[in-house]
């Protein structure tokens, strides 16, 4: 997975095939517990961690210290390790109820953040070999494994009609959201994939979608640069705020005067 793609801003260029090892570690590590189960531990904040997650933050953290020594990291499982302007955030394993559950829909988060703005996202989906991935001013693009072909780019949908549009609610969502857009939208069943289908032209808006950092920070990158946006609870873009919205970029102002208006 180390392709050079037409575009790309040079800089990005080593940091993104350097994110790919790093992913092509964590599916190899992961899938190797998932196909053999794993062992299971809950968290104070009441969210499963599993043995796996533990061992592929441990793997990834030896290759950073190893090969980025002077970049900080920021896991999930492990904290905050180091201060630099280059910072990793990491989400060893994202989707852990499907993971320990023998689901398919789970995968490994990557970003890279410079200066305080994320450059860089990748996700995994392991089981099916797919990897989505996103450098600021590079564009967006998904690879299947085993596919003929070399990396696609994804774009998001044209659809600018709220009442043609497909939506999905995360449960972080009111009933009253809920209610209304069941009456002006395509309201569908939410699922761990929904941001991607968006950053695909598959759905148009995710709504409500709660998360940590290291949940919205890879998608961010994704998702703008597949030609959508992104709005946190504040209405900016900062990805450590909780709740917040994707979009394909063409029904916000609808969407948002049906929720907030």
């Amino acid at each position: 997975m180390r392709e050079r793609l037409s575009g790309m801003t040079p800089p990005l260029d080593d940091d993104l095939a350097f994110a790919h090892q790093l992913a092509d570690l964590a599916s190899e590590v992961a899938l190797e517990f998932f196909h053999r189960g794993v062992e299971t531990i809950v968290k104070e904040d009441g969210t499963p961690v599993s043995e796996a997650d533990l061992e592929v933050d441990r793997r990834l953290l030896e290759v950073l210290a190893r090969e980025r020594p002077d970049d900080a990291v920021l896991s999930e499982e492990s904290g905050e390790r180091g201060r630099s302007s280059r910072r990793w955030i990491l989400d060893p394993i994202d989707g852990t109820f499907n993971f320990v559950e023998g689901r398919t829909a789970w995968g490994t988060h990557i970003t890279l953040e410079v200066d305080g703005e994320l450059v860089l996202g990748v996700i995994t989906r392991p089981v099916y070999g797919h990897r989505y991935w996103a450098t600021r001013g590079g564009g967006a693009y998904r690879h299947d494994a085993g596919s003929a072909e070399g990396p696609t780019q994804i774009k998001v949908s044209t659809t600018n009609d709220l009442a043609q549009s497909r939506v999905t609610m995360w449960s972080a969502g009111s009933r009253g959201q809920r209610k209304r857009l069941r009456g002006a939208t395509v309201l569908l069943e939410a699922t761990l994939d929904n941001i991607l289908q968006v950053a695909q032209g598959e759905l148009e808006a995710v709504v409500a979608s709660a998360g940590k950092i290291w949940d919205h920070a890879p998608a961010i990158v994704l998702i703008t640069e597949a030609g959508g946006t992104f709005r946190d609870p504040e209405g900016g873009r900062r990805p450590d705020l909780g709740t917040s919205r994707y979009t394909n970029g063409l029904i916000d102002d609808a969407l948002n005067q049906l929720l907030d208006g």
